[in-house]
């Protein structure tokens, strides 16, 4: 199953941190997510059709330190015909363009960059999860531009080609 890049068509983004970082993707729960260096305002996109299931955009502020990990705006997409959740945190505040229960499809603008919660850079923390026995697991993803979440580690560009 593969899904788009998390922006919109033609742009390009660097990875900041990819799987298994060693500064936040340690648990089951973040293990395969990868963070995108999107600028404070950028635009977020869909990266498969779905429904908004979570939003969260109250939060104004965020830092380095753990003290900050609640205090990250998201947004969670759930994908049915794939069994499975996106998640797309720091966004700005109230920088969510859906509500909770709207279907997105594939490469709507569903949200704007930002740095609330947990990080001292702005972002894109992009995590795909599938239900578990313990409650939701970060899973490994491809991309329908080519790219594997897999091989691509921090430095590395990647651009949207298709919606």
């Amino acid at each position: 199953k593969a899904v788009s890049l998390p922006f919109r068509k033609g742009k390009k983004y660097k990875i900041i941190q990819g799987y298994n970082g060693s500064f936040s993707h340690t648990s089951d729960y973040s293990r395969y997510a990868i963070d995108f260096n999107l600028k404070e305002g950028d635009t977020i996109c869909s990266v498969s059709d779905g429904y908004v299931v979570g939003v969260i955009e109250g939060y104004t502020r965020g830092g380095r330190s753990e003290k900050w990990r609640d205090y990250g705006n998201f947004i969670t997409i759930y994908h049915p015909k794939m069994n499975l959740y996106t998640q797309y945190v720091h966004i700005k505040y109230n920088g969510s363009l859906v509500e909770v229960g709207e279907f997105i499809n594939s490469g709507q603008a569903i949200g704007l960059a930002g740095k609330t919660g947990q990080t001292d850079i702005e972002h894109l923390h992009f995590n795909v999860l599938r239900p578990h026995t313990s409650g939701m697991e970060s899973t490994q993803i491809k991309f329908k531009e080519g790219y594997k979440g897999i091989e691509l580690k921090k430095g590395d560009w990647v651009q949207k080609t298709i919606n």
